[in-house]
């Protein structure tokens, strides 16, 4: 018979007597994060370093092998969370051409750089701010040419004529963008690492906040001792991813500014993600607008909402939805996380798209330098909706369809709003494919 006295187990529970203990050293999957274990050691009771009632009851060497055991064990913690920082980083860096790349293809506003083409090759007048520029005025001053720098707007207000620091008309393809990036005399290799230092920022705060904000809300609602159900847990991952990506949601905003803006130093209006949170709160209202201003609280709420959704509820959802175990049918179950997956990046893609158009504009209530961009940005939206239906009804086809018609509208499609789809889709199946060769890697075992 089980002993449910109050003697069973110095750290048991006694109404749950198989339970699993949940502490540092619980099992092999507790310190997969780093991040884990300092959390755990700093909301821990103080085991180890309480110290006695009475002194006679434990001898004081005794207590100094639990204090030297408890540093030991945040130094440890310290050191893999170093490691596990670096490494991230490190993987950061390795994604951010194509991050970058793909920030461009979003927020480029595809018709005035085609135009701007368009107006280059007609004019043959070079930019102020081109080099060749001075090649020109030397050679319209011994009258070689007539020409005269003017600047022309359409219907619509946009300027015709490509500056210097801008790059050209972008296509669907990150290997393309990352070379004209790499190959443009004012953006260089330097600028396919622009932003880089602000994701990591933003990565690490989130692996930090969000599962102590879960778990801070399971302890609340009795998910963790058994008096919750399946649907809080999954109410407070989705809360807490919704809360986190709303506090950090202004370092996405620079991250978004820092990789449109021009790297040129004459043009460069963001010098770090310190200056630029400052500069960004100077000139458009403070914290409070980007917090709560309905331009970026809206896409930013949707955003984090069905991405949390679609990240954190994949498994329940399938076995919902399809009636399909993970373990009763592996083969299925990684069928539909495929179609899951697929799913996620057509309903999300769009979102992001035109959250990231809707960052990359500023709303100055003052204003001291203008914001130069490497590619051409749209008129300024109004919202959400309004750039929802501009990108469609403006950005809806490709390049070469758009080079035989330089109108701002009649180019109506989705195409804008998909930028990089096929990228995603592939890297689904491919995770898709290596799953199944490392599940019969360890079937051989």
């Amino acid at each position: 018979m089980t002993d449910f006295s109050e003697n069973n187990g110095a750290t048991g529970n006694v109404f749950r007597p198989y339970a699993e203990p949940v502490g540092r050293n619980s099992g092999v999957l507790a310190d997969l994060n780093p991040l884990d274990s300092l959390r755990r050691l700093n909301t821990s009771d103080g085991e180890g370093m309480r110290l006695p009632v009475s002194l006679d009851m434990r001898s004081l060497s005794d207590m100094d092998i639990d204090l030297d055991m408890d540093e030991l064990d945040t130094t440890q913690a310290a050191m893999e969370l170093a490691k596990f920082a670096g490494f991230r980083f490190l993987t950061t860096l390795v994604a951010n051409p194509f991050n970058v790349a793909q920030t461009l293809l979003q927020v480029q506003h595809l018709p005035l750089a085609v135009r701007e083409e368009r107006a280059a090759s007609n004019d043959g007048t070079p930019d102020p701010d081109d080099p060749a520029y001075y090649e020109y005025l030397r050679a319209r001053h011994s009258g070689r040419t007539s020409r005269v720098v003017r600047a022309t707007t359409d219907h619509s207000g946009y300027v015709d004529g490509r500056p210097g620091y801008e790059l050209g008309a972008l296509d669907s393809g990150k290997l393309s963008v990352v070379r004209k990036l790499v190959g443009h005399p004012t953006e260089g290799v330097l600028s396919v690492f622009k932003g880089a230092f602000t994701q990591w920022t933003y990565d690490m705060l989130h692996l930090l906040l969000q599962p102590t904000l879960e778990g801070a809300l399971n302890e609340a609602l009795g998910v963790y001792d058994g008096s919750g159900d399946a649907a809080t847990g999954a109410l407070t991952l989705v809360a807490s991813m919704v809360v986190v990506g709303w506090a950090l949601s202004p370092l996405e905003l620079v991250r978004t500014r820092l990789v449109v803006q021009a790297a040129s130093p004459i043009h460069r209006k963001y010098r770090g993600v310190v200056h630029a949170l400052r500069t960004v709160a100077r000139e458009e209202g403070g914290l409070r607008a980007l917090y709560f201003s309905p331009f970026h609280l809206v896409p930013t709420l949707v955003k984090h909402t069905l991405d949390a959704v679609f990240r954190g509820l994949g498994a329940p959802a399938i076995n919902l939805i399809a009636n399909v175990d993970e373990f009763d049918h592996p083969t299925m179950f990684a069928c539909c996380g495929l179609a899951w997956r697929t799913l996620s990046a057509v309903v999300m893609l769009p979102i992001d798209t035109v959250r990231t158009r809707l960052q990359a504009q500023p709303r100055y209530t003052q204003v001291k330098d203008d914001f130069r961009t490497c590619v051409p940005l749209a008129r300024p939206y109004t919202g959400m909706a309004n750039c929802l239906w501009r990108v469609v009804a403006e950005d809806g086809r490709g390049v070469k369809q758009m080079r035989d018609r330089a109108s701002n509208v009649g180019h109506y499609g989705l195409r804008g709003l998909y930028p990089g789809l096929s990228v995603q889709v592939m890297a689904n199946f491919l995770v898709f494919g290596l799953g199944f060769i490392g599940a019969d890697d360890d079937s051989a075992f």
